[in-house]
């Protein structure tokens, strides 16, 4: 029913993924696997949504009907078991980090101490940093191929000035949807020191078969209580150029404080036309689409951890159960900083993330985005396996 194997058409397009990488290197055979887009068609009724608004001609104002806070308060509860009343404890916005430039305005002051566990999308610190926050790091523990929290690290984090925990749900770059157990032992520590939570769970939809997304405001009222919750539609349904997102707070003062700082941007008048309509579609009549896409994307994974292993036995591909990220530990290459990323586009022609961009815990490391066809997948892995082995040979001579 879908076909993920199929090539998309890309006369018209320009986009940062591939066509702004081909004009900056020059190398038109280049393979993308960077930046965190699909490659495939959006599903085919966020399309229709699409042409919907295009078709009726007129692009004003919008307004959410009941039927957009129908849609989340449905999918919340089919994707992550969590009840909660959409209309009283949600708000939106543009872009998922203008969301949490909001919950960072409405939650700290400059010079405030915020938690983030890395290696993480280099956002997390960036804008931290960027807004005089103090990022302070809690490397994930990598143990038997396999990340986890490392919470003894954690509980000494903590001091007089932190004030927020950022967490990501699932996890970019390792791959990791939090189990119930993780999520209530970090709840726990985040509440006996009495500070609130950011979940970014922006990939919230992407987890292979037999794992489940837990919302971290689902597990107690408590909890609930002391976290705001960031999500978008955009990079479950493939809708990244449509800058649109929502939080969800259950406390009534934290989302007044939030949408406070919306008003400081003049973003409560209005919205986006097309984030409201697509994100109805795609959570109303895309369940499918994702349960097909993320066996697709969990076989990428399988056909990459294989070609690690026959073809690059000192490297290593980590285990995944979200996410379209495959997480490699590249260290056995000898690079130093910044090193990976120009070699592999030089030898290979291929785009990578460097795993050092992403904090404390990535050196050594690359991410390669899974959400392509399989043909791309398989030259690209090619190509890699070729300029591995020539620098294996040239560090043995």
């Amino acid at each position: 029913m879908y076909d993920f194997d199929e090539m998309i058409r890309r006369n018209g397009l320009s986009t940062m993924k591939w066509e702004a990488e081909i004009q900056r290197t020059g190398y038109e055979d280049l393979l993308c696997f960077g930046t965190a887009d699909m490659d495939f068609s959006s599903p085919e009724p966020v399309l229709q949504a699409v042409r919907q608004i295009a078709d009726a001609g007129h692009l004003g104002y919008p307004y959410p009907p009941e039927a957009y806070y129908d849609s989340i308060r449905c999918w919340l509860e089919r994707i992550g078991g969590w009840r909660v009343d959409v209309r009283k404890a949600s708000s939106v916005n543009v872009g998922i980090y203008t969301a949490v430039w909001c919950v960072l305005d409405a939650l700290t002051r400059p010079g405030d101490e915020v938690i983030i566990q890395t290696p993480v999308h280099f956002c997390f610190r960036q804008m931290l940093l960027d807004n005089d926050r103090v990022p302070v790091c809690n490397p994930l523990a990598l143990r038997d191929g396999r990340y986890e929290m490392n919470f003894e690290a954690l509980e000494r984090c903590f001091t007089e000035k932190t004030r927020l925990f950022w967490l990501c749900n699932p996890h970019n770059p390792v791959g990791r949807a939090w189990t119930r157990e993780e999520l209530g032992r970090l709840g726990e520590i985040c509440e006996r020191h009495d500070v609130m939570i950011l979940s970014d769970d922006v990939y919230c939809g992407l987890v292979y078969p037999g794992y489940r997304y837990t919302p971290m405001a689902s597990l107690s009222k408590e909890l609930s209580r002391r976290t705001i919750t960031c999500y978008s539609p955009s990079k479950i349904y493939n809708t990244t150029g449509i800058k649109f997102s929502f939080v969800i707070a259950e406390n009534p003062e934290i989302l007044e404080r939030y949408n406070r700082s919306l008003r400081k941007l003049d973003l409560t008048y209005g919205m986006n036309l097309f984030g409201i309509q697509t994100a109805i579609a795609a959570f109303d009549r895309c369940d499918g689409w994702v349960e097909a896409l993320m066996e697709y994307i969990a076989g990428n994974h399988r056909y990459a951890e294989m070609t690690v292993r026959g073809r690059m036995p000192l490297a290593h591909i980590t285990e995944a159960d979200s996410t379209y990220f495959a997480w490699i530990d590249m260290r056995c290459l000898g690079f130093e900083e910044g090193e990976a990323e120009a070699y592999f586009e030089r030898e290979a022609h291929i785009l990578i993330s460097l795993g050092e961009e992403l904090g404390p815990g990535g050196e050594g490391f690359i991410r390669l985005n899974l959400a392509c066809r399989r043909a791309v997948l398989s030259e690209g892995m090619e190509r890699m396996a070729r300029a591995w082995e020539k620098r294996i040979h040239s560090l043995k001579h």
